[in-house]
């Protein structure tokens, strides 16, 4: 299982977007330089699609006489509930070759979990859609949040109670209650970033109008931090020179230590 951190690059080409895969490739290097026979490889990182692609070359270019199976596995444990969503996950997904050797691998995967994951949560995709799948469920999440969130705002200019909004649109059986509770924004290590990367992936490859979409979603979330610390600053008479602000405690969501 390779889970290693995935961050965004700091420098160089996607700068502040990009996710940096420098830990991605150590990984295919040593295990390539360590193995004493073939192995599957499980890529448990949130990593951007074709991952996989770049770790094979860097396998195939330091391997000897071993095969390699690269698989995409990614985790979807939420803060505050990890243990609980690895015991009962919603779904485990597994994304591999659709070559015979390729099923054969993510078969060995899918019978280590049907030791405690009901057959039909798991899920079997090809690799690069299993890469992409962490993607878009972080984004689509976060999307949900930065759309009630730019609703409040409305709301404070109509009269309407974004509470009672919310509750209206998720008693929808098709839209659900989840993430539909308005606050300062989202936050967390893995939101923001996971959608920059999606947007930098969506530029690269030439889709300019979808990587406006999902930016817009960090935009909102970025306005609506600038639109709260604004009603601060103005219930402080417009400045906060000599003036001493205390927070309770803070996170960005219950049960978690991470803002």
């Amino acid at each position: 299982f390779a889970s290693v951190n995935t961050p965004t690059k700091i420098k160089g080409i996607g700068a502040g977007r990009a996710a940096d895969l420098r830990f991605i490739e150590s990984v295919g290097r040593t295990v390539a330089e360590c193995s004493n026979g073939n192995k599957i490889i499980i890529e448990k990182s949130t990593v951007p699609v074709r991952t996989a692609e770049a770790l094979d070359r860097v396998l195939t270019a330091n391997k000897g006489p071993h095969t390699f199976w690269i698989l995409s596995n990614p985790e979807f444990l939420a803060e505050g509930t990890a243990m609980k969503d690895l015991d009962m996950p919603d779904r485990v997904l597994i994304g591999g070759p659709t070559t015979d050797d390729g099923i054969a691998a993510a078969n060995v995967l899918v019978d280590i979990y049907a030791n405690w994951v009901p057959r039909e949560r798991v899920l079997t995709t090809n690799l690069w859609s299993s890469e992409l799948s962490k993607l878009v469920a972080n984004a689509v999440l976060a999307q949900r949040v930065s759309s009630i969130n730019s609703i409040s705002l409305l709301c404070e200019k109509t009269g309407a109670d974004v509470a009672e909004v919310s509750r209206a649109i998720g008693a929808d059986s098709r839209i659900g209650s989840k993430f539909l509770s308005a606050s300062i924004g989202f936050g967390g290590s893995c939101f923001q970033k996971d959608i920059l990367n999606l947007v930098y992936i969506c530029e690269s490859e030439g889709l300019p109008a979808v990587a406006k979409y999902w930016q817009q979603v960090v935009d909102m979330n970025e306005h609506q931090k600038e639109s709260f610390s604004g009603k601060i600053i103005s219930s402080l008479f417009n400045t906060v020179t000599n003036k001493k602000i205390a927070v309770l405690g803070f996170a960005f969501k219950k049960d978690t230590g991470d803002v």
